[in-house]
């Protein structure tokens, strides 16, 4: 069923519109006239949210519709969800009810994604979608303008691509920046800092999660002495692996560039698995360990664990599983890395 059409008067160009979940094509709302920021977890918390979602609910949906109800988002032109796990679906309809005037696009991604079947489905929800935000800002959204905006944005993907094939020779906190620079800003982040000196006694860690997790958790891992060699956040390295065709019908690009990606925890596809991803990358960064940094109560993550753990366990990779709360656990935090890195070494 179509979702209903949000009540938003013509955006100016370049209007921030907030996203959340690892799906959204960035492109087609860029090429709409927004500009797509990533809307990052707080540690602040107006206790506006906990009156609509229970206490086991995600940082993540939590915050940002806690963020919301506290005005603190009201800049935003709109606000898109790619169709992801339970909280997000939640956070659909009490978004759509609660935050009215900020209108909310939804996307469904297909939960299987190979098979002619799922890229049908997924090219009717791109032009579902397309034909939605010209609906609201009254502009059409041209062929011409998507390539445009697929080609700047495969330009964005290609720098964070280079900035992920030498992570291990910033400090983390610059890398979690740099990061941070490409999801909520206008592609093409800005320049980055100098690299620090080669360390070859540092331990190189892999992070595994949903989001780019807590910035505590960069500065921890650089105060004890050890570097981010990589990493399997759902909107982290594996977001920007991949490009779309500039060439050809623009939505398919889009699409198959969609479905060509690591899946996340709530999707599938046999050939791309995530287990055969993370032991890839273990072998081509030389990693000595791998953090799960876990958002507490995601479930998806929680399950992902489990098989990534056992597939670490039969390589002999040492792992370690830490939980993110939005209230600070910097001082446990650290005392768990430094105890894992002191291991590695």
């Amino acid at each position: 069923m179509q979702s209903p059409t949000p009540n938003l008067q013509s955006p100016n160009l370049h209007s921030p519109i907030g996203f959340l979940t690892a799906y959204v094509p960035e492109e087609l709302f860029h090429a709409a006239g927004f500009t797509p920021v990533f809307i990052f977890h707080t540690p602040d918390d107006h206790g506006y949210a906990r009156a609509h979602l229970p206490g086991f609910t995600c940082w993540i949906a939590g915050s940002a519709l806690d963020q919301a109800l506290a005005g603190e988002l009201d800049g935003l032109a709109g606000m898109a969800l790619a169709q992801t796990c339970d909280t997000m679906q939640g956070l659909t309809d009490l978004w759509r009810r609660n935050v009215p005037h900020i209108p909310l696009f939804h996307f469904g991604m297909p939960l299987r994604l190979d098979g002619p079947s799922a890229r049908a489905y997924l090219l009717a929800e791109l032009r579902s979608l397309r034909e939605r935000v010209q609906a609201v800002t009254g502009r059409p959204i041209s062929d011409d303008a998507l390539r445009e905006s697929i080609a700047l944005y495969n330009r964005t993907r290609t720098l964070v691509r280079r900035l992920y094939t030498h992570a291990a020779d910033f400090a983390p906190p610059d890398l979690y920046a740099l990061v941070w620079a490409a999801l909520s800003s206008t592609p093409l982040p800005p320049c980055s800092p100098a690299p620090l000196p080669s360390c070859s006694s540092a331990p190189l860690l892999l992070l595994v999660g949903s989001a780019l997790a807590d910035p505590v958790l960069f500065d921890v891992i650089a105060q004890v002495g050890a570097r981010v060699a990589g990493d399997l956040l759902d909107l982290g390295e594996r977001y920007f692996a991949v490009d779309a065709a500039e060439d050809g019908d623009p939505l398919e690009a889009i699409a198959d560039r969609l479905l060509a990606l690591v899946p996340t925890p709530t999707k599938h596809h046999p050939q791309h698995t995530r287990t055969a991803h993370l032991l890839s990358l273990v072998r081509e960064r030389n990693a000595d360990g791998v953090i799960f940094a876990r958002q507490k109560f995601c479930e998806p993550h929680g399950f992902d664990y489990v098989q990534l753990a056992h597939a670490l366990d039969q390589v002999g990779v040492p792992h370690l599983l830490v939980e993110l709360e939005q209230a600070s656990q910097a001082g446990q935090l650290r005392t768990r890395v430094e105890a894992f890195v002191e291991m590695l070494a």
